[in-house]
């Protein structure tokens, strides 16, 4: 799941600027490369295998620590000794940075390019354009969302989130730093102290509200950065702390804090569940931890100091930030084509890492070393640099612009989707930027607000007073809405759609996602949901959704289901919960109609689509909600799945010219028509118990 994490950008050769003396060259210190390891290679192990250290994510955390103690501390040194110039710094980030970053969005996008259909590329593309600039935090908020999310989890840059957030970072603070030194002298701690706290305090409350903002933008991280610095801004020298620490606390207190550190850093790996609660106050763990380990290493004696030094650590240190950039896309990569011919994802992980790492070492070797030499021979490697930040951006826009045409040879015909026209909650992006949509027919919503939800939702009052049939759920209700709507129609019953896109939940369980972005507004939609059931008493309730998916775990589907019903069995006459379609595996990240042209063109035939791996798991969900059904007699499971299977146990995705998928998991209205008598047998029997 994209799990990301930045790789510290600070030169291999920063070191403590505090622990030598004044005008001492500044010289190489090992156990900084060992904190570096211990982030990265938690990370890679979380990439390839999430179950396997849950937390491994809060590395990030630990490299904004990092990177705050180690830039303070350069730009605060030099200072002292009268060498800080504002142009030196950023020449050495571009040196630092640039190189394998340009390298990396161009091996990607060639990558893309070679292995996958045009428009995977596509996307890559204006990615890529927003990674070189900077912002690519910004891009991935916008258009992949939270970090879990599918979109992000298989986006090949998803990870160049945090590197957005440094650079911004590094792009005010050394003139704010400067201020402070020049007009605030004796204050400068104090003031980061402060700045440290407040920015912890709009991320706590950005993580209630804004939660998926919060975990990507820079005023909400900053206070890691910022701890780093407070740290490193210490008017009193290092070892001038340590030895009196020692003397108050004893001959062990340095190890004794270096240890607590690690142990920080190491609980947050994994005992950290996941990212739906973060930054937040389990936040302090990685970044507390990461800030004691660097004042217990200012004492190069210690035994953890020893241990960071060991030479595997520091090699793989000094090759973190190449493992950071190339692991994710790989591994992303490798997932993509085992999904899509087959193979068990695992697979896939572990190839990509291991080519990743490959790839990494060779960039790290003949492009990032040489290229960030500050020898003579400077201006021509800064020209080499800006000449091919230039040619990559260009190429990122070339691709990004590329007219996508999904079925060039007219073998199919245009699918078509009307669920914008029945969401109760935001308006879909335009189809042209979806990529399972952008080939498909999109009925555009009319013009009603975001929270028509608060109103009713969509109401069709075919029948006159209140709704008859309400329908609720995500993406998965709204593919069924326009015939549920059809239906109603022609039989003269009411229908209101309280429905919405972006993983809108179908049971009451405050569920954050794009319509609702804070707890409390996720709240009051459930609650406004509640309030019209209790208004209008309707003879059928449609509950549809992306079952597993939403509730995670059989267990907790089963536990949400029944918690549902509880509550809302008293209000309707009939609960009709829509089992999921079939989920086809090895289409979740392409077009599908531009997938079939693209195989065919190689097998020349139609290819076959399996399941994905949580068909197990949406069986188990049919088989509790239908168990359910002897607690809940007016529960009605409808199995819209079965016409989706062919005799095979395969997916019966279209019929013909007709498709009846428009991506891997929603129906077409074809698709949608398929299953019309189901509908309409469930509507008029509700219909008919509810008759005096």
């Amino acid at each position: 799941m994209p799990r990301t994490i930045a790789a510290t950008e600070t030169s291999q050769t920063d070191t403590f600027d505090q622990i030598r003396p004044a005008n001492a060259p500044r010289r190489y210190f090992a156990p900084l490369d060992g904190i570096r390891a211990i982030a990265i290679l938690a990370v890679l192990l979380f990439h390839i295998s999430p179950s396997a250290l849950r937390g491994g994510f809060t590395g990030v955390d630990v490299f904004f620590v990092l990177s705050g103690f180690l830039i303070t501390s350069i730009i605060l040194n030099d200072l002292r000794e009268g060498s800080f110039s504002i142009r030196e710094f950023y020449l050495r980030r571009i040196q630092r940075l640039s190189p394998n970053v340009v390298v990396t969005v161009l091996g990607v996008l060639l990558l893309w390019i070679i292995f996958l259909p045009q428009s995977t590329a596509r996307q890559v593309g204006q990615h890529g354009l927003w990674t070189l600039f900077n912002l690519s935090n910004i891009y991935v908020w916008k258009n992949l969302g939270g970090y879990l999310g599918q979109a992000a989890e298989w986006a090949p840059l998803t990870h160049t989130w945090s590197l957005g957030v440094e650079e911004q970072f590094y792009l005010f603070y050394p003139g704010s730093l400067l201020l402070l030194v020049r007009f605030q002298p004796g204050r400068v701690q104090s003031w980061l102290t402060v700045a440290t706290i407040l920015g912890f305090g709009l991320c706590l409350y950005g993580t209630y509200t804004h939660p998926v903002a919060t975990f990507y933008y820079l005023p909400t991280r900053v206070w890691e950065l910022l701890l780093g610095a407070a740290l490193a801004a210490h008017r009193m020298p290092l070892r001038t702390r340590v030895a009196q620490l020692r003397r108050t606390l004893g001959r062990n207190a340095q190890e004794a804090i270096g240890l607590t550190g690690l142990g920080l850093i190491i609980v947050g790996y994994i005992l950290i569940p996941d990212v739906s609660s973060f930054p937040g106050w389990v936040a302090i763990a990685p970044t507390t931890g990461t800030a004691l380990v660097l004042f217990s290493l200012a004492d190069e004696h210690t035994r953890l100091a020893q241990g960071l030094s060991c030479s595997f650590l520091v090699g793989t240190g000094k090759l973190s930030y190449s493992l950071y950039l190339w692991h994710w896309p790989l591994i992303t990569l490798g997932k993509t084509l085992a999904s899509l011919y087959g193979k068990p994802l695992i697979y896939g992980s572990v190839a990509g890492a291991i080519v990743g790492i490959l790839l990494a070492l060779g960039v790290f070797v003949f492009v990032e070393k040489p290229l960030r030499k500050r020898s003579p021979g400077r201006t021509w490697r800064l020209a080499v640099i800006a000449t091919g930040f230039s040619i990559v951006a260009f190429g990122a826009v070339a691709v990004s612009s590329r007219r996508r045409v999904a079925d060039p040879d007219h073998r199919f015909d245009t699918p078509t989707f009307f669920g914008d026209l029945y969401t109760a909650g935001k308006a879909l992006p335009d189809p042209a930027t979806r990529l399972g949509f952008y080939d498909a027919y999109v009925e555009p919503r009319p013009v009603r607000p975001d929270d028509s939800w608060r109103t009713g939702g969509v109401v069709h009052l075919f029948g006159g007073g209140h709704p008859k049939v309400v329908v609720f759920g995500s993406s998965h209700a709204l593919m069924y809405a326009k015939l549920i709507d059809d239906i109603c129609r022609k039989m003269g019953i009411s229908v209101a759609f309280l429905a919405a896109e972006y993983g809108a939940p179908a049971f009451f369980t405050h569920t954050l996602n794009t319509n609702f972005f804070s707890p409390i507004e996720a709240q009051l939609f459930d609650e406004a949901r509640r309030n019209w059931l209790r208004e209008w008493h309707p003879e059928a309730l449609f509950v549809v959704d992306r079952w597993i998916e939403s509730a995670g775990t059989p267990r907790g589907f089963d536990k949400d289901l029944r918690s549902f019903l509880t509550e809302v069995s008293p209000m309707v006459g009939r609960v009709l919960l829509v089992a999921q379609v079939p989920v086809l595996g090895g289409a979740d990240l392409v077009n599908l109609r531009e997938f079939v042209t693209w195989r065919m063109r190689a097998v020349k035939d139609l290819p076959q689509f399996d399941p994905d791996q949580e068909e197990p798991l949406r069986k188990q969900s049919v088989a509790l909600a239908e168990a359910a059904t002897k607690d809940f007699p007016n529960l009605h499971v409808l199995r819209a799945d079965l016409p989706f299977y062919k005799e095979d146990g395969s997916v019966r995705y279209l019929s013909g010219r007709t498709f009846f998928y428009v991506d891997n998991n929603h129906l077409t209205s074809a698709g949608a028509e398929v299953v019309r008598g189901l509908f309409q047998c469930a509507i008029a029997d509700a219909h008919r118990s509810a008759l005096p």
